[in-house]
Parts: C-alpha cells; sequence; structure tokens
C-alpha cells in the first residue's frame, strides 16, 4: 500500500458516507495556547467537542498532519532507530458531531478496513475500554469475543 493511496481511499470512502472533507490544519495551532505542535485529528474540532463552537456539517473525515515529541503516545526515544517511530505523521480520522455514535462508528470502521483495505476478518482484533459494555457488545455482531479486548 501507497499513503498517498491509503490517504485518497479513505477520505472518498467517508465522504461518500456523508462526511465533510476538512483539510488539515497547520501542525503550529494559531488558536490554541495549550498545545505547541497539532499532535492528533481531532485537534482541529477542539472546539465542536466542547460544545464552543458549531459547524455547518455534522461529519467530517480528514488527514491532519501530526507531530509528537513528547506526553502519554510518545515514542520519541525510539525515533531514527525502527522505520516505525517517526516524530511527523498523518493521522486518518471520521469524526461525528451528533449524527452518529458508536454503532455506526464501528459499522464504518470495520467496512473501511475490510471493503476498502482488503483486510482479512479473521486477524483483526478490537480494543474496548474495560468498562465500556455498550463497545464490547457492538463489536460481538463482527468479531468473536476472544478478539475483542478489554
Amino acid at each position: 500500500m501507497i499513503s498517498r493511496n491509503i490517504r485518497t481511499q479513505f477520505i472518498d470512502f467517508f465522504q461518500k458516507k456523508g462526511h465533510q472533507v476538512v483539510h488539515s490544519s497547520p501542525v503550529i495551532p494559531h488558536h490554541d495556547p495549550t498545545l505547541l505542535f497539532i499532535n492528533a485529528g481531532m485537534n482541529q474540532f477542539k472546539d465542536v467537542f466542547l460544545g464552543k463552537a458549531k459547524r455547518n456539517y455534522s461529519s467530517a473525515t480528514s488527514s491532519q498532519k501530526c507531530i509528537r515529541v513528547g506526553g502519554k503516545h510518545n515514542d520519541l526515544e525510539n525515533v531514527g532507530h525502527t522505520s516505525r517511530h517517526l516524530t511527523f505523521f498523518e493521522m486518518l480520522g471520521n469524526f461525528s458531531f451528533g449524527n452518529y455514535f458508536k454503532k455506526e462508528a464501528i459499522f464504518f470502521a470495520w467496512h473501511v478496513t475490510l471493503d476498502i483495505f482488503g483486510f482479512d476478518p479473521h486477524r483483526l482484533f478490537a480494543t474496548v475500554l474495560e468498562t465500556d459494555d455498550e463497545t464490547y457488545e457492538l463489536w460481538k455482531p463482527y468479531l468473536p469475543e476472544n478478539r475483542i479486548i478489554r
């Protein structure tokens, strides 16, 4: 797989499902003093998730340029030693601002993974927050219980 193709296929899938395509915001946030760099796809929608703003669309998809050099998901000590540890990457995302929730998000994740990217469903696992019984149950039509990890 070529990253350009992955990006295009992901964005196209969600656009066809009614998501607004939102371009990557700059990696240096202009209006968020809490971040030195954009480190996740949801950063540009932070004001919406906090209830401080609304958008003229109810779902979005993006390929957000991100920089991670510290914090919870920091693998900085591995950069340069492996081919999978980087400080810069693009995070693909799909976001709902109230028009769908877990059931539909799982449906979309399953279908983009199998139908678009061609993964073998027998090799897939899902991870679920220990206390999230609802999400655990929602994964059952797709995966056997031994591949839904809490």
